[in-house]
């Protein structure tokens, strides 16, 4: 399920992807928050999902290559950022990353 959020918080989740990568797309649909973004220092297209499932707060990510530490620090430390950010507008405690299918520790 999407995590409701309001035009205010899409726009600073939007503020805190800019700072290091260009976002190509940003779409609320039924199921996520869909966020299509590039990496122009890797030329490397990166994908996020955000959604929660119960009380867990969701960031799916997908890159074609995650074998570049500098774009794996980016998209990590990203995803961390956005994290912060939603748990603290919504209250969500509990959170996971999954990158490229696989669960993460942040």
């Amino acid at each position: 399920m999407r995590v409701k959020l309001s035009e205010q918080q899409i726009a600073e989740i939007k503020r805190i992807i800019q700072k290091e990568l260009f976002i190509k797309g940003l779409e609320p649909t039924d199921e996520y928050l869909f966020i299509h973004c590039y990496s122009k220092i890797h030329k490397e297209t990166v994908y996020y999902h955000l959604f929660k499932e119960k009380d867990t707060l969701i960031i799916r990510c997908y890159a074609r290559l995650f074998d570049n530490l500098g774009l794996s620090e980016i998209v990590r430390g990203t995803a961390k950022d956005v994290f912060y950010y939603v748990v603290n507008q919504t209250g969500l405690q509990i959170t996971i990353y999954i990158e490229n299918g696989k669960e993460i520790t942040c």
